[in-house]
């Protein structure tokens, strides 16, 4: 008996902690507005062979609407070449905007990364060597709290430009409660 007040005390702690996160992460981007930055940032996400998959195709609608309403004049496009991929995703980004009437220009490629964080520190280091002062970061709803929490411990002048999540029940709740987990590991990684 000794042991069961501790371990239902940690539990419900645990339970606490997990839903003050997820609601976080769900208003978050209802509250996020973008403000006019130097560049717009898009977060990479999974290609189709060498074509946006939905998520991504959505990032980057988003990040169009948003050079077109004068957000950024540069448009950073973030993510390295997954296992099954044909190609970057930042290169498969920047085929796609250019498809859209972007002028090539425009578009930086950052090709290194491979999770949220790598996407945000590499991009950073783009904004500098360009002198870019601040950006807004275009991501699905689940994804703008974290990303927003790890530009603010790299020191970023950022706000974000979500877009919608992929029209999926089941798909959109495993998003959100994973999104808890590696907002709590990102959380505790990424230091300022």
């Amino acid at each position: 008996m000794k042991f069961k007040k501790p371990i239902l005390i940690t539990i419900s702690l645990g339970i606490i902690v997990f839903a003050i996160i997820q609601l976080s992460i769900i208003i978050t981007p209802f509250r996020a507005t973008p403000k006019k930055s130097d560049a717009i940032i898009v977060l990479g996400a999974k290609l189709w062979g060498d074509k946006p998959a939905p998520m991504l195709q959505y990032r980057l609608e988003r990040a169009l609407e948003l050079y077109n309403e004068g957000y950024g004049n540069k448009i950073i496009v973030s993510g390295a070449q997954g296992h099954d991929e044909l190609i970057t995703e930042a290169l498969a980004m920047k085929n796609y905007l250019v498809e859209n009437g972007v002028p090539e220009d425009v578009i930086l490629e950052e090709d290194n990364s491979y999770s949220t964080y790598q996407n945000l520190y590499y991009s950073n280091k783009i904004m500098k060597e360009n002198e870019l002062e601040s950006a807004v970061i275009v991501s699905n709803n689940f994804h703008v709290h974290r990303s927003l929490m790890i530009a603010n411990r790299l020191d970023m002048d950022v706000s974000a430009g979500p877009t919608k999540n992929y029209p999926n029940l089941a798909l959109t709740i495993k998003y959100y409660m994973r999104e808890v987990l590696a907002y709590i590991k990102d959380f505790v990684k990424v230091k300022g």
